[in-house]
């Protein structure tokens, strides 16, 4: 395994010289321990918390024209703590309203991401039949026209984070399998949206995953492990899985990061990043170019924000 295959992609779009950066979406845990969903200015500035229940409702991506997000949510399982897990996906408006659910609570939803026109949206589930059919799946986003996209090899364990490329005609998505020694080991995976062309694009030894697409469709941005000792890097790689560059190359004794995603403008990467200073951690969201100058955390008293994702304005 570990062969890179190049990647059956179509004509990319590039980002426009009116395209701009907008507001931000990540999610953060409230007092008592639950995920929710909150947006704010690129700047960190004007914080709102859309998600309020004694539920996880996080992992949310913006539909394209930044009035709608998708999310994440267990809040639908009529009993948390049964071994019966329910998880959804929903979408919402901007201000918390709307709320409105995708799936229909058989099983394990989640992860989602819209399509460039905002008429699909990805998710992995499992139809309440795990392993047997787990794997992406692709719907309106009102629930109508499931398909499914991937099947997992008899490796595998599971299917997760799929994006859709710029062009629409693709899909990046993680690939988990058990390592042969009692672990995991995760790589990427591009596919077509009618289940052909499925193209392994870095190694399951790095450990990759929570990949988003280039503005202009041509490189990855994605976090690995590449080492056992690793707490996490953000890298870059060509669609055809050539120039693999990592971007952070943290200490794993005083650093790591995480949940990278390419500004709209594609100048910038939005990426979760912990350091280590004078034995106390502190971590938050972080900016840096895409070639891995000018490292930054977006606010001055950061915090451990999960899962950014950037709107266009």
């Amino acid at each position: 395994m570990g062969l890179v295959v190049a990647l059956s992609v179509g004509s990319v779009a590039a980002a426009g010289p009116s395209v701009r950066n907008g507001d931000i979406t990540f999610m953060r845990q409230d007092q008592a321990g639950f995920w929710q969903t909150w947006v704010a200015s690129a700047g960190m500035r004007h914080q709102r918390q859309l998600t309020d229940e004694d539920a996880n409702s996080g992992w949310p991506v913006w539909a394209p024209t930044g009035h709608r997000l998708a999310i994440d949510s267990d809040r639908a399982d009529p009993d948390p703590r049964d071994d019966t897990p329910v998880n959804d996906v929903f979408v919402l408006r901007t201000d918390g309203s709307g709320l409105r659910k995708v799936t229909d609570s058989v099983g394990v939803s989640g992860d989602p991401g819209w399509s460039p026109d905002g008429s699909l949206l990805a998710y992995q589930a499992d139809r309440g039949d795990y392993p047997g059919r787990q794997g992406i799946y692709v719907s309106r986003p009102d629930g109508s026209r499931l398909r499914r996209i991937t099947v997992l090899p008899p490796d595998a364990g599971l299917d997760a984070a799929a994006r859709f490329s710029p062009d629409g005609r693709s899909l990046v998505f993680t690939r988990y399998r058990d390592d042969g020694r009692g672990g995991e080991e995760s790589a990427l995976f591009t596919v077509r949206l009618d289940g052909r062309h499925e193209r392994q694009v870095t190694p399951f030894a790095l450990h990759a995953g929570d990949a988003t697409w280039s503005p202009d469709g041509r490189r990855l941005v994605l976090e690995a492990y590449p080492t056992p000792t690793s707490r996490g890097d953000v890298y870059t790689v060509h669609r055809d899985g050539s120039r693999l560059c990592n971007l952070t190359r943290n200490d794993p004794a005083m650093a790591g990061s995480a949940d990278p995603v390419w500004s709209p403008d594609g100048k910038l990467i939005l990426f979760l990043s912990a350091t280590t200073t004078r034995g106390e951690q502190v971590g938050g969201l972080t900016t840096m170019k895409p070639n891995g100058t000018a490292r930054a955390f977006v606010s001055a008293d950061p915090m451990f924000e999960h899962q950014p994702d950037w709107a266009a304005h």
